[in-house]
């Protein structure tokens, strides 16, 4: 009987300090407000600004100013979500040259290296897969943080070369780099 008693009082210590491990993990999770929220790109097309959006995409932060070194951030990027006013554009965009997107329907960065930069400037290193190539990418934002809401303003510059996206079109027709600019709000 001991036995069973022991055995019950050090699984209860485990699942406690499971459960308090989860709660600790919770409070630094964000959930992103996708009402508020939007991700886009911005790329010059024959002399002309073309922006757009993404209209379907899901975040996972992991973040706690206090212990940057348990940062994390994952967001996936349906491509075929894209939006923008240039029809030109919006025509091309989802064919096999641009971002293929009936061969590869998803993009995903990952960043798990989140360091800061003075003041409410912050800088994450990761990783974007898009149309079948990983590259890093470097991601500076601002963010403030109010109670249990944060505000994150950033923008990365891609290189659609590195991902063959527009494969063949010169930079001249169509710029090589491409914005990526995001403005979120979540709350944890």
């Amino acid at each position: 009987m001991k036995q069973l008693t022991d055995l019950f009082f050090k699984t209860s210590v485990l699942i406690a300090f499971i459960l308090t491990g989860a709660v600790a993990a919770s409070a630094d999770e964000w959930q992103v407000d996708r009402n508020k929220s939007t991700l886009g790109f911005e790329v010059i097309n024959n002399g002309n600004t073309v922006t757009g959006t993404f209209e379907t995409w899901n975040a996972k932060i992991t973040f706690d100013e206090e212990n940057l070194d348990n940062a994390k951030i994952q967001a996936s990027i349906v491509t075929g979500s894209v939006k923008t006013d240039d029809a030109q554009a919006a025509g091309a965009i989802p064919s096999a040259q641009w971002l293929d997107i009936s061969s590869y329907p998803d993009a995903v960065f990952r960043a798990d290296n989140v360091a800061p930069a003075g003041g409410d400037l912050y800088e994450a290193a990761g990783t974007l897969e898009l149309k079948g190539a990983t590259i890093a990418v470097f991601l500076p934002f601002t963010l403030t943080i109010e109670g249990d809401a944060a505000h994150a303003v950033g923008e990365a510059t891609l290189t659609r070369g590195d991902f063959k996206v527009g494969d063949g079109v010169p930079d001249s027709t169509v710029s090589n780099k491409v914005i990526v600019k995001l403005d979120l709000y979540a709350n944890r």
